[in-house]
């Protein structure tokens, strides 16, 4: 009994102490600072999510956990985990960084339609968790916004190259000239197609490997083709020679581990190096 009546006045004072600094504590606030997509490729990026935590109290407080969900096109993303030991100091803001993988196959069934996209649509939900002298305090959060995902290489076909034409066949040089419009460099694997002239499948064409694209950028590669009017028909031996003929070429583009799809359809001059033999 003795015992519990000198604990009394502590267990007060530790109650007037806590009700004292509560009134006196004000709520930190949480805010949307930025989006920053990191280590993006065709593949896939990280996703960087980073709030704004205002502590408005002259002492520090500091992060104590955080739950988060991101969803990008209704398709739920894995989240990671915001670095722990975040300090925000008395009468200042720091920023946290709720981090995510996103992979761009697993927000449609072809590669092409999230990549053709202009931008994707975000939303971000859950809650950062602050220590305080009054407890852990829970901050919501909740944000969207749009991301602008890798641009397809632009690819078009530049006027062909005859180098030779004989009375059996042609040899042709096909220029694809290709255009990064993205801010990174794209490291190219190789390429592959058939190409169909007048409507007649006439070969194939493929190169291992393509120089890299840099930043913002274009470059012209040249393909070889060569071509036996005995199989491809008469039609093909006619428009070759009259230097003007309508070429499709579907293959595919290799690029940062992923396989982009090339579809060309174009009427088309031909320039001639070479002469008939």
């Amino acid at each position: 009994m003795r015992k519990l009546v000198f604990l009394l006045p502590l267990l007060a004072s530790c109650s007037l102490l806590q009700s004292l600094t509560g009134a006196t504590f004000e709520r930190p606030t949480l805010a949307f600072r930025d989006v920053k997509l990191e280590h993006i490729d065709f593949t896939g990026a990280d996703v960087n999510l980073l709030f704004d935590v205002t502590n408005p109290n002259s002492g520090g407080v500091d992060l104590g956990a955080a739950s988060y969900a991101l969803d990008i096109e209704g398709h739920s993303v894995a989240t990671g985990a915001p670095p722990k030991g975040l300090q925000v100091p008395g009468k200042g803001t720091a920023t946290v960084t709720l981090p995510a993988h996103v992979l761009w196959d697993q927000l449609a069934p072809a590669l092409e339609a999230v990549l053709s996209k202009k931008s994707l649509a975000y939303k971000a939900s859950g809650t950062i968790g602050v220590n305080s002298p009054i407890g852990l305090l829970t901050l919501p959060l909740s944000h969207e916004g749009v991301i602008e995902p890798p641009h397809l290489p632009s690819i078009s076909l530049q006027p062909p190259r005859i180098v030779s034409l004989h009375f059996t066949g042609a040899r042709l040089a096909l220029p694809l000239k290709l255009t990064n419009s993205n801010a990174f460099p794209l490291p190219l694997g190789g390429v592959d197609g058939t190409v169909d002239i007048e409507g007649a499948r006439v070969g194939r064409v493929a190169l291992a490997q393509l120089p890299a694209l840099a930043a913002s950028s274009e470059q012209t590669i040249e393909l070889p083709l060569d071509i036996s009017f005995a199989s491809a028909g008469f039609a093909v031996a006619s428009a070759l020679k009259a230097g003007a003929a309508h070429v499709k070429l579907d293959g595919t583009l290799r690029s940062l581990g992923a396989s982009l799809p090339l579809h060309i359809d174009q009427h088309i001059q031909f320039n001639s190096s070479g002469g008939v033999q």
